[in-house]
């Protein structure tokens, strides 16, 4: 008698499973990845109630066994989902150089966090995040923190380069620019999807804010020699 391949993954790819054993550590891997795909894919499209752990399933060709090996239920993969994509948020790289006025560190630094957080797959999160966050508040606040965690890191990173010396003060002064900068257009991205005026709103918003931050000589110890 054959075996029934109900609750086993529809197809392993290229990689078979060892005769009559456990999955690989790739082969396990690569399950994983796919499940986590296929869910961001649907979640992000249909949100957290229209989407179903059979959706998830048949869009990434996984037996129940598979997924239920890992997640016992949809809140605990949306979990996984939401955990993902926070850490593929990373660390932010340098981007401006340090020989350049602080005023333009600073405005390059704000730009690029701003049209991480306003656009494309971070909007989406954040928006299934809240659609859901009356039962399940946690994700929304946890993809808010790291975003603003993430921005501030950028900004540190602009004001002060590597140097640690001025790692407190530029923390102080980072904490001030994105407070200034980050929450209008970040709500505005969340209910509005027409991108040239949003795109044209952060620039200025940006600017008002470095503008101000150099009036009140909050910028002047980091600008360079």
């Amino acid at each position: 008698m054959q075996s029934n391949p109900s609750n086993t993954d529809a197809q392993n790819g290229p990689a078979q499973r060892r005769r009559g054993g456990r999955p690989t550590a790739d082969q396990a891997g690569e399950a994983d990845r796919r499940i986590l795909d296929a869910a961001t894919k649907l979640f992000l499209e249909s949100g957290f109630d229209a989407t179903s752990c059979d959706q998830v399933l048949a869009l990434a060709g996984a037996g129940k066994a598979t997924l239920y090996a890992r997640y016992a239920n949809k809140e605990e993969l949306f979990a996984a989902v939401v955990h993902r994509a926070v850490s593929g948020m990373g660390s932010p790289a340098l981007e401006a150089r340090q020989d350049l006025p602080v005023q333009e560190r600073l405005r390059t630094a704000g730009r690029g966090f701003l049209a991480r957080a306003t656009a494309g797959e971070a909007v989406e999160l954040m928006r299934v995040c809240l659609a859901s966050a009356r039962r399940m508040p946690e994700y929304a606040r946890l993809v808010d923190r790291v975003e603003r965690e993430r921005a501030v890191e950028c900004v540190v990173l602009a004001l002060a380069g590597g140097g640690a010396g001025e790692g407190g003060r530029a923390a102080r002064v980072a904490e001030l620019f994105v407070d200034m900068v980050f929450v209008a257009p970040r709500m505005r991205s969340l209910v509005d999807d027409a991108q040239e005026q949003r795109e044209a709103g952060v620039a200025r918003r940006v600017d008002e804010a470095v503008e101000l931050l150099a009036r009140a000589g909050w910028l002047d110890e980091f600008d360079t020699p």
